[in-house]
């Protein structure tokens, strides 16, 4: 497996006169990492600068149609507890929701670069020839264009974590006529696009006390345990039985380190026992990718989760098997696709105990997930984070947060929506908190662009004391580009003398072009009992 980069001939010149500026103009992208890991075959990813073109390894991950728990023997079988969120045989594709997409990766600098994306093939739901495309999240300002029957171009400045969605006027015009919602178009099977900078100071596999691995070699718990650092090479390693615990994990201590070269694909889970402080976790890092594809679906989601306590930066994971992450261990610059079925959580930020650590828990990543996309718990801190939502749980869940601050968050998809004549019990943020309650905690520019979702905030009180449940709890600068809304947001006493609410202040909150305020927020909010307009809950 080979990366292949290239950098023109007028950069090199300055290379030599400004050596400072060498790593300017690079475009990096990777082979396939081979073995079973497939082409995808719906789209077609080419990058150009120039006169320069690069072809794009493109991944795939589609919805399969079995119960995905397996036994000892590594053979499927069926739990009533997760068939409650199994994919109805025989087709996800004649689901409601995304069944598939597709993804790739690569790393640029130096000025713009132009994307250009082919449909392979008219797959399930796409209708072609194409009309239109959006680049999101639509904050970027990418405009792409069509050309022909299947082919999109758009020109990238700088790196982003995007979603292509072919067709999505189209999209939006049928769900428009009809009084239910489901994904269309390029929603039911989308391209994720994640361009990262390139990365700095990259291990030397060469360094006393690298373990390096290539692919079809396997190492053992006793050479894992002499190494000081982890080298994957590019390739297929397969660690789904690995022998490092009785599930499976390589287990990591404190001054590990795992380098994942991009084109390296793990079949694998990783973890620590490092639980705090935050700076004697491991660490896993580059640009390769871990899939869960080959782990177990069971009903402990959130103690085998795909990782655990190991810091991560800059990697994919794929077809995640449980709940992603319950930890305080840093996730920067990471990519999660494939996630289809109940109990695949995105990242729990468990943040209860004290540590001197002062960065953000999650910082620039893109997550699908088919169940609770990013869980907050205690002082979570969060900095840019797209996401995906299928229809299961919610994109947000801020269940007992303090001192916590959210800010930069845009929700993509949600794809959940309530059958006529039913209620809505899925929501974008879910503000259903445990007895603690949620304080000091701050929520900053959120946007949501789902073209339709079940309600937006779901603020209800259910416990009866004399406490008091939310205090300073501030959401900021809120953008809301959603058409179809299926409820109002309940904020206040869900229950007769229930306990007070507190105080929740919306500043600058717009739903589709109109700014909420006291007047007017009972056209959005179902003001419960308790609860008055610019006292509880408070619009500016």
């Amino acid at each position: 497996m080979k990366t292949r980069t290239l950098i023109s001939l007028a950069l090199l010149t300055q290379v030599f006169i400004a050596p400072l500026r060498a790593a300017e103009g690079r475009v990096i992208v990777w082979d396939g990492p081979g073995g079973d890991v497939a082409a995808s075959p719906d789209y077609e990813v080419t990058v150009r600068r120039s006169a320069l073109t690069w072809p794009v390894f493109t991944h795939q991950s589609f919805n399969r149609p079995y119960d995905k728990s397996i036994d000892a023997e590594g053979q499927y079988l069926k739990m009533s507890f997760l068939a409650l969120h199994s994919v109805e045989p025989p087709a996800p594709e004649k689901s409601r929701d995304t069944y598939a997409h597709s993804w790739a990766q690569f790393d640029f600098d130096g000025g713009p670069v132009e994307v250009e994306v082919k449909i392979k093939r008219a797959f399930t739901g796409l209708t072609l020839p194409l009309e239109s495309c959006a680049v999101l999240p639509a904050s970027l300002g990418l405009t792409a264009k069509v050309f022909g029957r299947d082919t999109i171009r758009f020109t990238m400045p700088r790196p982003a974590k995007i979603a292509i969605v072919p067709n999505h006027t189209r999209a939006f015009a049928e769900l428009a006529k009809s009084e239910t919602k489901q994904a269309l178009e390029g929603y039911r099977n989308p391209l994720f696009l994640f361009a990262r900078a390139p990365e700095q100071n990259i291990p030397d596999k060469n360094a006393p006390g690298t373990l390096v691995v290539r692919p079809g070699h396997a190492f053992t718990p006793a050479e894992l345990a002499q190494a000081k650092a982890v080298w994957f090479e590019p390739g297929v390693h397969d660690y789904s039985r690995f022998a490092g615990d009785e599930n499976h994990y390589i287990v990591l201590r404190t001054g590990q380190s795992v380098y994942v070269a991009g084109g390296a694909y793990i079949y694998g889970n990783f973890r620590s026992d490092v639980k705090h402080p935050i700076s004697d976790m491991p660490t896993l890092r580059g640009r390769g990718t871990l899939s869960g594809l080959r782990q177990r679906w069971n009903d402990r989601p959130n103690a085998m989760t795909v990782v655990a306590h190991v810091h991560l930066d800059g990697v994919q994971i794929a077809d995640t098997h449980n709940h992603l992450s319950h930890s305080t261990a840093p996730m920067r610059d990471i990519a999660v696709v494939g996630a289809w079925h109940g109990n695949t959580d995105g990242p729990t930020i468990e943040a209860h105990e004290p540590d001197p650590y002062t960065g953000w828990h999650i910082e620039d990543c893109f997550v699908m997930a088919a169940d609770t996309n990013l869980k907050i718990r205690g002082s979570g801190r969060v900095h840019g984070y797209t996401l995906w939502q299928l229809n299961n749980a919610e994109p947000i869940w801020l269940r007992d947060p303090d001192q916590s601050v959210i800010e930069d968050v845009q929700v993509l998809a949600f794809t959940n929506w309530p059958t006529p004549g039913s209620r809505a019990t899925r929501q974008v943020v879910n503000f259903h908190v445990d007895p603690a309650g949620a304080k000091n905690t701050l929520v900053k520019n959120l946007t949501i662009e789902a073209p339709f979702v079940p309600l937006l905030f779901f603020m209800p009180v259910e416990r009866v004391d004399d406490g008091t449940v939310f205090e300073n709890v501030v959401f900021e600068n809120v953008t809301v580009t959603t058409p179809s809304i299926f409820a109002k947001s309940p904020f206040g006493a869900a229950k007769p003398n229930g306990t007070r609410a507190g105080r929740i202040v919306f500043r600058n909150l717009v739903i589709n072009g109109t700014h909420v305020t006291n007047a007017n927020c009972r056209d959005y909010f179902d003001l419960l009992d308790g609860v008055t307009a610019g006292k509880e809950l408070v619009f500016e």
